[in-house]
């Protein structure tokens, strides 16, 4: 019977796992792979925890799963009433964590429900997951927060860990186990910390007891194993908490985690913490976005200035993206003085890249190009898949008027963040948007998106391919 053993270490940078594996500290995945089963990936935008798993499980990105950030509000429902309207503003970091799998499109079928012999450790993605399938729920709650309150993350691994190696030896065709503290400890400490190393340590040794369990059960060569990380991370210098910039410009701004703000005129949501939607008038239930052209006019805000350019010519700010005033199409905002602006969009099954005043996705020129040639192009880049996953990102009717990628160093949130971030992602940063993708399979030679492991793991499971999913089958392991 064949199976699939899907690994995700949290917040795991591409590079550096190369480098401790070169240098000899991860002996069981040098032993488990090779130099034709180990590959840089792209995960999905925002590069955070949750909506970077999605791919993985359900085969499609953020915005056709309809969940565009760890926090969002959805602007057709809420109305500014404080406690009638809270449904409508989300914030999967904390008490909301348990609605991800409801506001998935429901349409979208995770791996668990495709699979019903699946299993799922400390997975925030549970649709199709009994109780007795998913046997580190309440675990997961527990020491989530007393990692991120305690700033101790090793207990949440050594949880997922035994429960690993209670299930290997058990019946199942799909294995999920999701390992947070090198996440966690990046966060805390950077990506290079020796926590952050010696956290890696331990999956490793949990994993050459798991390879070794089944090499002894003869159930190995039958067992495809996935080693992946949702996301990568980089240091962070300088909070930028965009809440606070329209604060101090005097135009009222609701965010997380205190929703009050009497008559709000933009709604702020943060993630990652590097990448940040903003809803114009929140208040005003609308079906709709505003064009970008719109949002930079003094009524929008109550501003004499033109906030949309004030907030481009940020150093925090890589560049944002809104609608253009061509319809189905995007203005894309940035530069040093943000005041590089190109179109971005969709025709006869291509992506379209069209510099105006300059190329804030810095790409080099003007561009017609499938997804696959997107990705060939640009995972090495400044800001790999930029064009195709924005576009894709807009597709779901809860992202916000305005999507914000935050510079180098920088991120969107200062206030309520304690413990402060020394590092984080989000953005569309390549040391963000890289990943890990290693197997005890060769690999193509091209490189892949998260999304693409769906299909694939289908293919070895001999399991069906659903309709309407983002995943290509580039690999057939």
């Amino acid at each position: 019977m064949r199976r699939v053993l899907l690994l995700l270490v949290d917040g795991l940078r591409p590079d550096l796992a190369e480098q401790w594996l070169t240098e000899g500290h991860l002996p069981h995945l040098a032993r488990l792979t090779s130099i034709d089963t180990r590959r840089r990936g792209i995960t999905a935008f925002p590069s955070t925890t949750s909506v970077a798993y999605l791919p993985f499980l359900t085969g499609c990105l953020p915005g056709r799963a309809n969940i565009p950030s760890i926090r969002w509000m959805d602007r057709s429902h809420y109305a500014g009433r404080w406690w009638r309207d809270r449904h409508a503003v989300r914030s999967y970091c904390g008490v909301q964590a348990g609605l991800l799998d409801g506001d998935i499109t429901p349409e979208v079928r995770t791996l668990f429900q495709l699979v019903p012999e699946s299993y799922g450790l400390f997975t925030p993605i549970a649709r199709g997951l009994s109780p007795e399938r998913d046997p580190s729920r309440r675990s997961r709650k527990f020491w989530g927060a007393m990692g991120h309150y305690l700033q101790w993350h090793q207990p949440s691994d050594d949880v997922v860990g035994r429960h690993l190696l209670d299930l290997v030896d058990r019946p199942w065709r799909f294995l999920f186990a999701q390992f947070p503290a090198v996440d966690g400890y990046t966060h805390q400490c950077g990506p290079d910390h020796p926590r952050v190393r010696a956290a890696l340590a331990g999956v490793d040794r949990v994993i050459g007891s798991v390879v070794d369990r089944m090499a002894a059960s003869g159930t190995l060569e039958e067992t495809l194993v996935l080693l992946v990380s949702d996301h990568g991370a980089a240091p962070m210098h300088t909070h930028m908490d965009l809440a606070c910039w329209f604060r101090d410009r005097g135009v009222r701004a609701l965010a997380h985690p205190v929703l009050w703000e009497r008559s709000p005129a933009v709604a702020v949501t943060v993630a990652g913490n590097a990448s940040a939607m903003l809803y114009a008038r929140p208040n005003e239930t609308r079906p709709g976005r505003f064009p970008l052209s719109a949002l930079r006019i003094r009524a929008m805000f109550g501003h004499a200035d033109d906030l949309v350019g004030a907030l481009a010519a940020e150093p925090s700010v890589a560049f944002l993206a809104g609608p253009d005033d061509t319809p189905g199409a995007l203005r894309i905002v940035g530069g040093d003085d943000g005041r590089e602006e190109a179109r971005l969009f969709r025709r006869n099954g291509t992506v379209h890249y069209e510099p105006l005043t300059g190329d804030p996705l810095q790409v080099g020129e003007a561009r017609e190009a499938s997804v696959a040639e997107w990705l060939a192009t640009t995972w090495d880049g400044p800001y790999p898949d930029a064009a195709v996953q924005l576009l894709s990102l807009f597709d779901s009717p809860r992202t916000g008027d305005v999507v914000l990628a935050a510079a180098e160093g920088h991120d969107f949130r200062r206030r309520f963040e304690v413990p402060e971030h020394r590092a984080g992602h989000g953005s569309f940063l390549r040391s963000h948007m890289q990943i890990p993708i290693w197997a005890n399979r060769p690999l193509p030679e091209a490189t892949m998106r998260s999304v693409d492991l769906f299909p694939a793991m289908l293919e070895w499971l001999g399991e069906p391919m659903p309709e309407d999913i983002d995943g290509q089958l580039v690999w057939k392991p």
